[in-house]
């Protein structure tokens, strides 16, 4: 859970409203929001990454902003599970077994079962796992 939201930059505001736009992109976000000319793609991602999970604020807005995008379409985890319920029903009365895994797996996903993870090595020779944002690694940056 985030931080109280404190007031956020211009530059801030206009990442975490990227976020969202860009259904969870973060390095596009980032690359939108602040001038990341000159720095390495690993480098946008981790940065970005911070900026949305560990800044006061910018999480806390990001995630005020998805309810409210979700609230205008009507959209909630339980209509999403219903709905990947329905594709796997179909997958398997169609003989699609490939189909109703990726549905399983899209709700184990959204019922957060499964976890993506990184090992970043920074390059002072620091390792740790970083847990990352699905929409990060599906979206196209």
């Amino acid at each position: 859970m985030h931080e109280p939201m404190s007031k956020l930059t211009p530059k801030q505001e206009r990442f975490a409203r990227s976020c969202v736009e860009t259904l969870g992109a973060l390095s596009r976000s980032y690359r939108d929001a602040y001038d990341a000319e000159g720095m390495s793609d690993e480098a946008v991602k981790s940065e970005a990454w911070k900026l949305a999970h560990l800044h006061a604020g910018v999480g806390a807005r990001i995630e005020q902003l998805q309810e409210k995008a979700a609230r205008r379409h009507d959209v909630t985890m339980d209509s999403i599970s219903d709905e990947l319920d329905e594709n796997r029903t179909v997958a398997l009365e169609e003989r699609a077994a490939a189909a109703a895994v990726q549905a399983t797996m899209g709700k184990a996903k959204l019922h957060g079962l499964l976890i993506d993870k990184k090992e970043v090595t920074t390059p002072q020779g620091i390792s740790f796992n970083m847990i990352l944002p699905d929409a990060e690694e599906t979206a196209a940056d």
